[in-house]
C-alpha cells in the first residue's frame, strides 16, 4: 500500500480528466490511499468520489489554513506527491512537504535547478504531447500502467434524482459563457446568439438528431440568455422553461447546477457544447459530442483520446450549422 497526495487546485473538468490517474493507482492496488489538494472551487465536487480519502484546500489568501494543512500533510508521510495543476502556488507549497517521491506536470514555471533539487521528475505541459500522454508519463514513473478502460465515474456519488422532468429521448445543448462575447477570452470567436439565429441552430439540431432538446446554462448571468428565453420560451416553474415553436419539445433549464448537469449528460443521446468540462463529462459517459473549439491544436491536446467527439470550428451560427449538417 502507498499513500498519494495529488495537487489539482483548478477546475472541475481538469479533475475529471485526472481520474485516469486515480483509476490507475487504484487498479494497481485497491488499498492505495489517495488524497487531494484542491481549490475552494473544486473541493466540494471532489469529495463526491468515495475513493478520495481526504481533501485539503490550498488558498493563497488564507495563511492560517496553509500552515494548518502543512502540518497535517507532513504528519501523514506520503510516498508520492504529484502536482497535476502546474500552479506556482502548488509547486512552492510542495517544497515544504515531505514525501519519498515528487513528480510534477508544469505550465510556465520552469526554474530547472530548483525543480531538479526538489522533484524526482517533472514534465513540461506543452502541446507537443497530448495531455493524455503527459499523464501516461507520470503513471509510468509510478511503475504502474493505465487500465485498458477507465471508468471516470467509478466510486462517484451520483445524484439519484433531479427536480425537473426530462424527455425520454433528447439531445443536450449546453450554452455556457463560452458562447457569448464578453464573458470568456477576448481572442475567441463568438457565435453571438440571438432569437433569430437561435432558431436556425435548433432547427439544424432537430433535423440532424430528430430528438427533443434540453438546453442548459452555466452559473453566469448573461443578458443574451434572457433575450432568447423571453422571446421564445414560456416559464413552467422556477428555472424551467418550455418552447413549442418547433417540431420537437425544447426545454430550457436555467442556472443549472454542475451535478444536475452530469445527470442530464448521462441520460442524453448526444451533447452539443463548447469544449471544456462538459465535454470531459460526455466523454466519461461515452456520449457522442459536438464540441466547438477556437483552436484545433489546443483542443486536440485535451481531446485526442476521446473516441466519440467531433470538433467544430467556433464561428457564426450560419457556418456552425453548415458544419453540423456535414457530419
Amino acid at each position: 500500500m502507498n499513500k498519494f497526495l495529488i495537487f489539482r487546485t483548478d477546475r472541475i473538468g481538469d479533475y475529471i480528466f485526472s481520474r485516469m490517474l486515480t483509476e490507475s493507482i487504484k487498479a494497481n492496488n485497491p488499498k492505495n490511499s489517495i488524497d487531494f489538494v484542491c481549490s475552494s472551487y473544486n473541493s466540494t465536487y471532489v469529495k463526491n468520489f468515495k475513493d478520495v480519502n481526504k481533501v485539503y484546500i490550498l488558498d493563497k489568501y488564507n495563511l492560517a489554513l496553509m500552515i494548518k494543512n502543512l502540518s497535517l500533510i507532513n504528519k501523514v508521510k506520503y510516498d508520492y506527491i504529484i502536482i497535476l495543476d502546474g500552479k506556482r502556488r502548488s509547486v512552492f507549497f510542495s517544497l515544504l512537504l515531505k514525501s519519498k517521491k515528487k513528480y510534477a506536470i508544469l505550465k510556465d514555471f520552469r526554474p530547472r535547478l530548483l525543480l531538479k533539487i526538489f522533484f524526482d521528475s517533472f514534465f513540461i505541459n506543452s502541446e507537443v504531447n497530448t495531455q493524455y500522454n503527459n499523464f501516461c508519463s507520470v503513471i509510468n514513473y509510478l511503475n504502474i500502467k493505465v487500465p485498458d478502460s477507465i471508468n471516470y465515474y467509478n466510486s462517484y456519488k451520483f445524484k439519484k434524482k433531479c427536480s425537473f422532468k426530462l424527455p425520454r429521448k433528447y439531445s443536450l445543448l449546453h450554452l455556457d459563457e463560452k458562447w457569448f462575447e464578453g464573458h470568456y477570452y477576448k481572442d475567441f470567436n463568438y457565435m453571438n446568439l440571438n432569437p433569430k439565429n437561435f432558431k436556425l441552430l435548433i432547427n439544424t439540431l432537430i433535423k440532424k438528431f430528430n430528438n427533443d432538446i434540453v438546453i442548459t446554462t452555466g452559473k453566469i448571468d448573461i443578458d443574451q440568455f434572457h433575450k432568447i428565453r423571453s422571446h421564445l420560451f414560456k416559464k413552467i416553474k422556477k428555472n424551467n422553461f418550455l418552447c413549442l415553436l418547433f417540431k420537437k419539445k425544447i426545454i430550457f433549464l436555467d442556472n443549472t447546477d454542475f451535478r444536475d448537469l452530469e445527470y442530464i449528460v448521462k441520460n442524453s443521446n448526444e451533447v452539443i457544447c463548447c469544449e471544456g468540462a462538459i465535454s470531459h463529462v460526455s466523454n466519461a459517459f461515452g456520449k457522442k459530442t459536438l464540441a466547438l473549439v477556437n483552436n484545433f491544436k489546443t483542443a486536440r491536446f485535451w481531446t485526442n483520446h476521446m473516441k466519440n467527439i467531433n470538433l467544430l470550428k467556433r464561428d457564426n451560427i450560419n457556418k456552425i450549422t453548415k458544419q453540423i449538417n456535414l457530419l
